[in-house]
């Protein structure tokens, strides 16, 4: 029998499944307790959980994983080297061990400054030794690439340290939004490197050879190769695949999916089977990325959520602590609560018992209501205004969501599902997502040359015709798309390009800005029909 094994590591559990590849039916599923110290025995612990059997051939294996976004929100990314060629973008960066240094490239792609090396290298020396990773960008590196890659290639030199360019990630303009990318790629690097070891021993120790990939924040595929250089694809990665396990085993193509873990509650919305993006890419914690994902809302509320008594009474802080019925010593946490109520017997009640008597001097059951009623309260605010907008059902999934969810819908009579297989259905997702490649690319007006200009890749090419232009962009959008999509393990791939004239409107005239011009390569099984918008993102 020919299945997939998907495996989802949140904060809290490590999730396994065993899928049937063909019909897509559940066989066998595992949790463990995700060990932050050493995450390859919390996965091994869930793969064993499964009782593999010889006849299971696994065909490939599928990771969904919330520590990069964990990372982000909490921040706890590696420190980071930053060497910014010219001035530096406006707005509040994540930290970074920081360097500025001469050069410049303009909005048409012309070296205007030349970089100067000397500075280059005196920067890097001075930061390499306190750093894990280096990121740099430059303003225009998308429009004319040749800076940052030698930047990149001076550190590559003078150290054996990760370097990413902020022109690999982003095609788009947004010089402070594309710099937080490419930072907090940079500082994602050795945290997903460290976990995809974890996976690759676990899986040589338990004699898996398959094909190994990530679910992005898109929902759509990454080989491990992918994800190594660019970890930040794999923000709102568990949120996605949570999406695609949910809507397949409610057997809906509309909901609201909410995701409740140990750490956050992530929810959206699908209807009629589309998943739609965020419109100016990923927003985790306080940064605003250029990372493709779903439109994800997130809150900090999770089965590990902190609860203290502030002036006598319950309060969530948002913080995640381990619960006290695992023998935390932080407060209380909604884990806890449902341990308390006899909702749900994983560890031991005593210790929650003597958690709530130490925060309170009120009637104990009084006050695990009053927390439990608190909890209620976020999660209408939450989540209720999305029914609401769209009332289609609420579909809750992760391990906590049974009981919160069905005292919602106790109160308020809206329509929740709460599927088979629902503790584990991001890695259901994840064994169900497929391969899907984008690449994007510009033409502009060149006044100087009477002509046009096509960026693609960080590399622009002039030509007279405008048409000509277009047409030289979607070829190589298309083949680069559809080379990224098999160099990802896609089996049968078709490609869509999808172009978008830019103009601005002048009284009752227009002039034209840019071409924007996007491929899309989609493995032909992928079940999760992707909503393909105009950009918005003004140049």
């Amino acid at each position: 029998m020919q299945t997939v094994l998907g495996i989802d590591t949140g904060g809290t559990y490590t999730d396994a499944v065993l899928l049937e590849q063909k019909t897509k039916k559940v066989l066998k599923k595992a949790k463990s307790p995700t060990t932050r110290d050493n995450l390859a025995v919390g996965i091994g612990k869930s793969i064993r959980g499964l009782c593999l059997d010889p006849a299971d051939t696994i065909e490939k294996v599928v990771l969904s994983t919330t520590l990069a976004t964990n990372a982000i929100v909490e921040g706890e990314g590696r420190p980071t080297g930053l060497i910014i060629i010219g001035e530096l973008p406006k707005g509040e960066l994540p930290d970074a061990h920081r360097a500025q240094v001469k050069g410049k490239v303009n909005i048409k792609g012309k070296e205007v400054i030349p970089l100067d090396t000397a500075q280059v290298i005196e920067a890097c020396a001075a930061i390499a030794p306190q750093v894990q990773a280096f990121a740099v960008s430059g303003m225009m590196s998308v429009r004319n690439a040749s800076q940052e890659l030698a930047v990149k290639d001076i550190i590559k030199k003078q150290c054996a340290l990760p370097v990413v360019c902020g022109h690999e990630l982003s095609s788009q303009l947004g010089f402070h939004d594309r710099t937080v990318t490419t930072v907090l790629n940079a500082s994602l690097i050795p945290i997903l490197e460290d976990f995809i070891r974890a996976v690759e021993v676990t899986l040589a120790d338990q004699s898996i050879d398959a094909p190994v990939y990530m679910v992005k924040g898109d929902g759509n595929l990454a080989g491990l190769s992918f994800i190594r250089e660019k970890p930040i694809e794999s923000i709102l990665s568990g949120p996605a695949a949570s999406i695609i396990g949910a809507l397949s085993l409610a057997g809906c193509g509309d909901g609201v999916v909410v995701d409740m873990g140990g750490t956050t509650t992530d929810s959206g919305i699908v209807l009629d089977n589309t998943l739609t993006l965020a419109p100016i890419g990923a927003r985790v914690g306080d940064w605003q990325t250029q990372i493709d994902s779903a439109q994800i809302n997130t809150c900090g509320l999770g089965g590990d959520t902190q609860i203290i008594a502030v002036d006598g009474h319950p309060t969530l802080t948002g913080r995640r602590v381990l619960p006290a019925c695992r023998g935390g010593r932080d407060g209380l946490t909604p884990t806890d609560l449902l341990h308390y109520t006899g909702d749900f017997e994983g560890w031991d009640r005593e210790l929650v018992v003597d958690a709530v008597d130490a925060q309170t001097d009120k009637a104990p059951d009084a006050y695990v209501d009053e927390a439990a009623a608190q909890i209620l309260e976020t999660i209408r605010a939450e989540v209720l205004s999305l029914y609401e907008a769209h009332p289609v059902p609420i579909i809750a999934i992760g391990a906590p969501a049974k009981t919160w969810y069905e005292k919602i819908h106790e109160e308020t009579g809206c329509t929740v599902i709460v599927p088979e297989h629902y503790e584990v259905a991001n890695a259901v997702g994840a064994a169900m997502a497929a391969v899907e490649e984008r690449v994007t690319a510009l033409v502009r007006p060149d006044e100087e040359n009477d002509g046009y200009v096509a960026h693609v890749a960080g590399q622009c090419r002039s030509f007279k015709d405008k048409a000509e232009a277009v047409d030289f962009v979607k070829q190589e959008t298309e083949a680069r798309a559809a080379a990224a999509a098999k160099a990802q393990g896609a089996p049968d791939i078709s490609v869509q390009v999808f172009c978008d004239d830019i103009v601005e409107k002048i009284g009752w005239r227009e002039r034209y800005i840019e071409t924007r011009v996007k491929a899309v390569a989609k493995a032909t099984t992928l079940k999760l029909k992707m909503q393909e918008e105009k950009d918005e993102r003004r140049p």
